[in-house]
């Protein structure tokens, strides 16, 4: 049976990882363009790290994609973060990652350490207000926190988020896990209805499909940015967008071409 902590199998997973790439280069240019050459690092949490490398399809996982945006993007100083409550992946991942030596690697559950890395934050002497990076939440599920109490870091990102303003979230949520919890009576947020309380005011949002598995990729940030359709990457007040998050929600997709 799979673990809410194994990484996910999908072939959807290619389609994922190069849309979380996509969204990590986004503000890693914004920041560079901005502040290269400044004392400022960009921090980055990976809040389900697993063992970097997805074995059975070939690809690469969220923390090889991040080292791989910011050796082509970043001209801050890379602040990376890696969390998974699995201990033989994260030790997977501190040996597959053994030539990135500013990475920091958090065997334990994601709430705290959350909590942790924005203490790492104010430790090195940046105001939360003015730190940069992203944040990535990739539960292989929706977003919640199950019987074992293992899933999304719900609570601390309902703490971390309005305090790091322009830190950006990434979140890659399994739309039809979503759909088949709100049809059992589970006391889980529509699409819609969570990214308006994660505390950003500008989302862009992608969809992955294959077989019966759907995703939606989310970038919420608080400043604004277009459109990246190269990536099928689209603002959420569009009609695109709004056409993403009404089939994410369960309702008909309209037919627009949302992959070019």
């Amino acid at each position: 049976m799979k673990r809410d902590t194994d990484q996910g199998q999908s072939l959807a997973t290619i389609d994922k990882e190069r849309r979380i790439g996509a969204a990590l280069a986004i503000g890693m240019r914004i920041a560079s363009d901005q502040f290269a050459g400044s004392r400022f690092r960009w921090w980055h949490f990976d809040a389900n790290a697993g063992a970097g490398f997805n074995e059975k399809i070939g690809v690469p996982g969220s923390p090889m994609v991040f080292w791989q945006a910011a050796h082509k993007h970043l001209a801050l100083r890379p602040a990376p973060f890696f969390c998974d409550i699995n201990a033989t992946a994260i030790g997977e991942l501190r040996t597959a990652l053994s030539g990135n030596g500013t990475s920091v690697f958090m065997p334990m559950d994601n709430n705290a350490a959350l909590i942790r890395f924005a203490g790492a934050i104010t430790d090195a002497g940046e105001n939360p207000k003015y730190a940069t990076g992203t944040v990535v939440v990739d539960p292989n599920g929706y977003y919640y926190r199950n019987k074992q109490n293992i899933g999304a870091p719900t609570a601390a990102l309902d703490w971390f988020l309005p305090r790091f303003p322009r830190v950006d979230i990434v979140l890659n949520l399994n739309t039809r896990i979503y759909r088949l919890q709100k049809s059992h009576g589970h006391a889980v947020l529509a699409p819609r209805d969570l990214l308006a309380s994660l505390h950003k005011r500008h989302w862009l949002v992608g969809t992955t499909q294959h077989g019966g598995d759907s995703f939606l990729i989310a970038i919420g940030r608080n400043i604004p940015t277009g459109d990246f359709a190269a990536a099928g990457l689209y603002k959420s007040t569009s009609p695109i967008g709004q056409s993403i998050l009404s089939a994410a929600e369960g309702g008909r997709q309209q037919k627009m071409d949302l992959f070019q």
